[in-house]
């Protein structure tokens, strides 16, 4: 479980498909923070191959996560949230939510009316834990 301050501030699951259509949507969170499940990941390292505008734009997200891992001295950092500058808030050019990895398994019952093992449904599993 993520250890976060009572801020006010948000924390949001993504989906693959955001990052896939907008590379920079990790900016644009101004102060609130982004979870990034495992499957997400996943699905992003299968989309980099091709030449397509969503692969161009998989493998700009991936650069970018590689920058931003690159920041964090220790796995304690990654941990912890790195954080994120934001590129949306002129008014608060300091004002940085913190990016989350799933780096442990999340064990969580999906409801029955979503049955199966599909990336949305991890995703969704993932945001009912949290």
């Amino acid at each position: 479980m993520i250890k976060r301050p009572a801020t006010g501030r948000r924390l949001f699951v993504l989906d693959t498909n955001v990052l896939m259509h907008d590379p920079t949507a990790l900016f644009r969170f101004d102060e609130h923070d982004i979870y990034l499940p495992m499957v997400v990941l996943e699905e992003l390292d299968r989309g980099k191959k091709g030449l397509s505008e969503v692969s161009r734009n998989v493998r700009q997200v991936s650069r970018f996560l590689d920058d931003l891992l690159l920041q964090a001295p220790d796995n304690d950092a990654i941990t912890d949230g790195i954080p994120l500058p934001s590129v949306t808030s002129e008014n608060m050019p300091d004002a940085s939510g913190r990016l989350f990895f799933q780096t442990a398994q999340i064990p969580h019952e999906l409801p029955k009316e979503l049955p199966g093992h599909s990336g949305d449904n991890s995703i969704l599993s993932v945001a009912i834990h949290l």
